[in-house]
């Protein structure tokens, strides 16, 4: 997984009446922390939009390269 885009959290980003979409952190789901981070990842099955609370960012490598240097 690739890190694409990563902005701050806005609905428009993610698809109707999803979690990512109401605000809800889905970078480890369950969560109960609000998103602050729309997150836009690449896999092998394509990319990806996901909404991330600080917590998560902070401590993904994924979202945070520079985390554990």
């Amino acid at each position: 997984m690739e890190l694409r885009e990563k902005c701050e959290w806005a609905a428009d980003n993610h698809g109707a009446g999803t979690a990512s979409a109401r605000g809800e952190c889905t970078w480890a789901a369950p969560c109960s922390h609000p998103a602050v981070w729309s997150v836009r990842v690449s896999s092998a099955v394509g990319d990806s939009w996901w909404a991330a609370c600080a917590d998560h960012a902070t401590a993904s490598t994924v979202l945070s390269p520079h985390a554990t240097d």
